[in-house]
């Protein structure tokens, strides 16, 4: 049995310090109801798949997350001495098939493993899934890659709030004119011009599952990988409208409040109200794990579900949204049933 060591204990000092004088700047931001962490021993075998050949934890994933994984891993190595990280954080796309090769120990993501993703994974670990665990909600910062949906006009359309229902009525085809969503006058029998992103996108996949279900899309306008392309689309179209991140937003294009059901009130994708739970097009950056856990998936995900890994995530440059004390306690519940049930 071995403990891997830190690569530098010089800079994981240094990082823990410069992260606990950040954290308590941004204490105020953080849901004093969270737990503290407390470290408990791990003990971790030689033969692990995902320890490189010097014997560092390797984990491969999302880019957007680096900042925050480097303070994960100093605070880690902090608590356990001697514990030593590689980190391969290139991209989202690069994080299922590590983790589903063993070669990654847990797998940082900015979007839920898509269908095709979840498919190859099962195929490589013979039919198994892999436990995912909501680490902080998305950003409203513009210099984060992943924000909460938001669904946009023209800043000249008059409209203002949908309720789902009306926005898969939008995005199925089935209100075709602005009419068919309650506006009248001069607007009623102008056509909806329909934009958004590619298909295979992960915003373009977490809209239609959340929005339309079953339901097949409508063939829009347009269709774009790029969230900025799209809301320039809409900003030059009068009678457009379309979904992208919502830290996109131009001065050309207004963000629609959603309802969940009719009768609930319309919520616009602000900060507290995504902190809240309210705004329904919410996302999340996440940390899939293989099942069964282990034992240093466990202790790891503690710490980034405890107040310390919530106050890192609140002190990020992209100002990433930590979860409050009821949330991360649901994703530290699944530590325990070791599923995502």
């Amino acid at each position: 049995m071995t403990r891997p060591a830190f690569r530098s204990p010089y800079r994981a000092i240094a990082l823990v310090l410069s992260l606990a004088a950040t954290a308590d700047a941004m204490c105020a931001e953080v849901d004093p109801a969270l737990p503290r962490y407390a470290p408990a021993e791990v003990e971790i075998a030689r033969t692990e798949p995902w320890l490189t050949s010097d014997g560092a934890i390797r984990i491969v994933g999302y880019n957007d997350m680096q900042n925050m994984f480097d303070a994960f891993v100093a605070r880690y190595a902090a608590a356990h001495p001697g514990t030593r990280f590689q980190l391969e954080l290139t991209g989202t796309r690069a994080a299922p098939p590590a983790l589903a090769a063993d070669t990654s120990a847990l797998a940082p993501m900015g979007a839920e493993f898509t269908p095709d993703q979840r498919a190859e994974y099962r195929r490589a670990t013979h039919g198994s899934d892999p436990i995912e665990f909501r680490v902080a909600h998305a950003s409203l910062d513009p210099r984060a890659l992943s924000g909460p949906l938001a669904v946009f006009v023209n800043t000249s359309n008059p409209l203002r709030e949908l309720t789902l229902a009306q926005l898969a009525q939008v995005f199925s085809g089935k209100a075709t004119h602005w009419r068919d969503l309650g506006m009248r006058g001069d607007w009623a029998d102008r056509a909806i011009h329909l934009y958004a992103m590619e298909p295979d996108t992960p915003l373009a996949l977490s809209f239609y599952e959340r929005v339309l279900g079953k339901t097949s899309p409508a063939q829009p306008v347009a269709q774009f990988h790029q969230s900025r392309d799209t809301i320039d689309h809409v900003g030059a179209d009068p009678l457009g409208i379309g979904f992208a991140a919502a830290m996109r937003a131009t001065d050309q294009v207004r963000v629609l409040a959603l309802a969940a059901k009719p009768g609930a009130p319309p919520v616009l994708p602000t900060e507290a109200d995504i902190r809240a739970g309210r705004y329904p097009l919410d996302r999340w950056l996440l940390i899939y794990a293989r099942a069964p856990l282990t034992a240093f998936a466990r202790e790891f995900l503690r710490l980034v579900l405890s107040r310390d890994g919530q106050q890192i995530i609140a002190a990020t440059p992209q100002h990433y949204l930590p979860l409050s004390a009821a949330e991360a306690a649901h994703e530290r519940a699944k530590l325990e049933t070791g599923s995502d049930r």
